[in-house]
């Protein structure tokens, strides 16, 4: 049976509730059967210095445990070398050919796209689903229209824009917060909480 599955990537160097409310809030506006999570195992946008790709995987899978909708994804986490999401999407096709891909992005990546890897390549085989938060946004409504307008011009690619509600946190406020003894309750789940308490992560 065909099933319509969004593509969640990131490092997620702690997943937060913002990835998990905005993937909700994208699955059931659009309908999905299911939100694929994909860490990141060696991101090529990412500095040095992140947690290491299986403690990262370990809260992912913690965070998404209460969603029968949420699933998870090693893929990327498996490979040795850097991961590239043009790959992963061939990947995972190929692994489900039955089933259709929609791959989950913030506003905060589109002036970024062009520069990925084999995008041209990329922009043919998914549909991008683009999250955007009024007022929050790193790109005005204008920009975003021109860059929109330019992907679907210059590559075919197919963009869906869905406001989401707001949700200001990232995972870098997250780390300081932590390594300055601050509280992130409410900003991640109790059980992911528990798990970096459990570990001292980004206690230095």
């Amino acid at each position: 049976m065909k099933k319509k599955i969004g593509i969640m990537g990131g490092s997620f160097d702690p997943i937060h509730m913002g990835h998990l409310m905005m993937s909700e809030y994208v699955r059931s506006e659009l309908d999905l059967d299911e939100v694929l999570f994909v860490p990141t195992g060696n991101p090529p946008h990412k500095q040095i210095g992140i947690l290491e790709a299986e403690k990262r995987l370990e809260m992912v899978k913690i965070a998404i445990a209460d969603n029968p909708h949420f699933t998870v994804s090693d893929l990327e986490v498996q490979k040795k070398g850097i991961s590239y999401s043009v790959d992963t999407v061939l990947e995972l096709k190929a692994l489900h050919p039955e089933d259709e891909f929609y791959f989950l992005i913030g506003s905060d990546l589109l002036p970024q796209l062009k520069s990925w890897k084999r995008f041209d390549e990329l922009a043919t085989e998914i549909e991008f689903v683009l999250s955007i938060r009024p007022g929050f946004d790193t790109i005005t409504k204008e920009d975003m229209v021109h860059e929109i307008a330019d992907l679907k011009e210059d590559y075919g690619a197919r963009v869906t824009v869905i406001e989401t509600p707001l949700y200001e946190i990232s995972s870098t406020q997250i780390r300081q917060r932590i390594r300055d003894h601050r509280s992130v309750r409410y900003l991640v789940k109790q059980e992911v909480i528990s798990k970096i308490e459990e570990a001292g992560y980004y206690r230095k």
